[in-house]
């Protein structure tokens, strides 16, 4: 990896005397200021000043570097020990730094084309051609590189060039999509399509939103009875405690759980309205007026996006435990929490009942002991196992290709801890498909959220966390999906609690066949 600057330092005043100084103080600089921290041997890697010139107030330099004290660092650790030269010779101070040309060259084997390189934040061009990568860098000023922007483009770059095994595969010692464990044989009394039987029978009806649907008597009365059920047979044997989650979650809760780097096209943004009481007025006119919702003025009186709706359910367990010191004595610390929707943006995934934007889910989260964690993790899969036997449901289990979390962790960074299988994913069979609806996802996140929220043991002794989430609509869906409608074909304990409930009497709804 090379890096390529030119740059300059800027001047309050012209000062041509001061040249010999300047002469000897990069040279000096050369053997200290540049070379602090380069380990022994990798003087090579480190900044070096190619040529300089003094023009007016402005100190022009061309630096070079490898990986060690990259060129911009270098550049940076020049102003400070070069006003403390001058100002008491010359009483001329350092007014800032500024880079304007930089590029960066880095080896790629067998790497044609990189999709999106040239898009990156703060990068001017972006070539590759005999397995080198060339990037140049927009002109970057202090405030710049003093926030590690490059720094930022360079390991994104490098994410970018990772091979195609990601780090799911990395992290993981057993195969991703492997199928770990099944049940028997289940007869199924179905075989048509849950969503159009549900909206023909009016137990739901669409929503105008992407996504969305409205749950009808009958379809709520199974949800609250596999809710209560699930409850009973996985969350309370395990001593979880219930607690009530937020459901709006600030962006910078998302942005220290890596989520906005993995999966930002895949949340809903929230923005709250401006103090901007004319903006409004004339809205309000104008909506009256043409019976059109006027886009442009509501978006002038809106505020930047501030907040997502929860799109993992989970956010709220670890800002909760955010710079808090535990004691490893004390735990685990287990809560859920079913409260409300889960929201994600599907885009054109979104289809009938079992891939919505809009769900309902138990979420199970956990604070514990390494051993503990996965411990935990395991025990809700297994418990989650003998629920679906005790509905005589078939299912199986498979090593997950997508943990949430990994998405924002595409190159691995070094202090992280992984678990040897960061995901187990439960799904029930649907009659007539080779891939099932998944229902349960159980996830041990190592010290990924440990890390990006701070949490500390009171000794220094290692914490993990996790999390199973217990997809409620998926549930419903492969339930309907086996047993179909007739109430008779599932067990007595559901059955029960559904019998009887009936939707309104409305003419024109449902469609009569």
């Amino acid at each position: 990896m090379k890096f390529k600057l030119k740059g300059i330092i800027k001047l309050s005043k012209e000062v041509p005397e001061a040249e010999k100084d300047i002469e000897e103080f990069l040279k000096e600089a050369e053997k200290d200021i540049l070379r602090r921290g380069v380990p022994e041997g990798q003087e090579k890697e480190a900044s070096h000043v190619k040529s300089w010139e003094l023009t007016g107030d402005t100190l022009k330099l061309e630096m070079e570097s490898g990986r060690r004290v990259r060129a911009h660092d270098g550049l940076l650790r020049l102003k400070k020990p070069l006003g403390q030269l001058l100002g008491p010779r010359y009483r001329v101070g350092v007014r800032g730094v500024k880079v304007e040309d930089y590029t960066l060259e880095m080896d790629a084997p067998g790497v044609s084309e990189i999709p999106g390189l040239r898009e990156l934040p703060f990068v001017e061009d972006a070539d590759i051609s005999q397995g080198i990568i060339r990037v140049r860098f927009q002109p970057l000023d202090e405030s710049e590189l003093r926030k590690h922007v490059v720094d930022r483009v360079v390991k994104h770059a490098l994410s970018l060039v990772e091979s195609s095994q990601d780090l799911t595969t990395r992290v993981t010692r057993a195969t991703p999509g492997e199928i770990v464990a099944r049940s028997e044989k289940r007869e199924f009394f179905f075989d048509g399509d849950p969503t159009e039987e549900a909206m023909r029978l009016g137990w739901v009806k669409k929503f105008p939103g992407r996504g969305q649907w409205f749950y009808g008597p009958q379809i709520t009365a199974l949800h609250r009875a596999l809710e209560e059920f699930l409850i009973e047979r996985i969350v309370k044997p395990l001593g979880f405690v219930e607690c009530l989650f937020p459901k709006l979650i600030p962006l910078d809760v998302m942005n220290r759980m890596r989520y906005l780097e993995g999966l930002p096209e895949g949340m809903y943004y929230c923005s709250a309205p401006s103090r901007d009481p004319q903006t409004f007025e004339e809205f309000k006119n104008e909506l009256i007026i043409n019976r059109e919702v006027p886009m442009d003025l509501l978006k002038r009186g809106l505020k930047d996006p501030g907040y997502v709706i929860a799109p993992a359910q989970c956010e709220p367990f670890y800002q909760f435990l955010s710079h808090e010191v535990v004691n490893l004595d004390d735990l685990p610390i287990k809560f859920f929490d079913r409260s409300g929707w889960t929201y994600r943006w599907e885009a054109g995934g979104a289809k009938g009942l079992d891939r919505v934007h809009e769900f309902q889910r138990i979420e199970l989260v956990w604070l514990a002991s390494p051993r503990d964690t996965e411990e935990i993790r395991d025990r809700t899969v297994e418990l989650s196992y003998d629920a679906a036997d005790e509905l005589e449901l078939e299912w199986y289990t498979e090593v997950g290709d997508d943990p949430f979390y990994l998405e924002g962790r595409r190159v691995e960074e070094r202090g992280i801890e992984f678990p040897d299988v960061p995901k187990y994913e439960m799904r029930l069979s649907l009659p007539g498909q080779e891939k099932g609806v998944a229902v349960v996802s159980a996830n041990v996140h190592g010290t990924h959220f440990i890390e990006g929220f701070s949490i500390r043991e009171a000794r220094n002794m290692n914490i993990w966390t996790g999390c199973t989430g217990i997809g409620l609509s998926r549930w419903i869906y492969g339930f309907l999906a086996q047993k179909g409608f007739d109430t008779e074909k599932w067990p007595e304990f559901i059955r029960e609690r559904v019998d009887g409930v009936e939707a309104p009497r409305i003419v024109t709804w449902p469609g009569k066949d």
